[in-house]
């Protein structure tokens, strides 16, 4: 009779681990996942910052026309539109000074 106590005991011991370390497991799991969602929250609040500032940036006639003159090359009538292009990139430069310095 004290050894079936005791093998009930111990199935008894064994199982309420089991469930604790399944509880245990789910909170890990819960953890990690609301550690994700508040990480893209976070950036879900500053996405909206910024889009509040550019809004209120744009908000203003003068900063708008600004925005899209230099977005669609836009020019008045009677203006004279100038594009400046660079001659060469950063890289094409730094390989010609390699190049003379050799």
């Amino acid at each position: 009779m004290k050894t079936f106590v005791t093998i009930l005991l111990s199935l008894f011991t064994i199982f309420i681990g089991v469930v604790a370390y399944s509880f245990w497991n789910q909170q890990n799991q819960a953890n990690k996942a609301f550690q994700d969602i508040e990480a893209r929250l976070n950036n879900a609040k500053t996405q909206e910052l910024n889009l509040q500032s550019d809004i209120q940036y744009l908000a203003n006639p003068l900063n708008l026309e600004k925005e899209i003159r230099e977005f669609f090359n836009y020019k008045k009538p009677g203006e004279t539109m100038i594009i400046i292009v660079p001659n060469q990139s950063s890289t094409a430069t730094s390989s010609a000074l390699k190049n003379s310095s050799n």
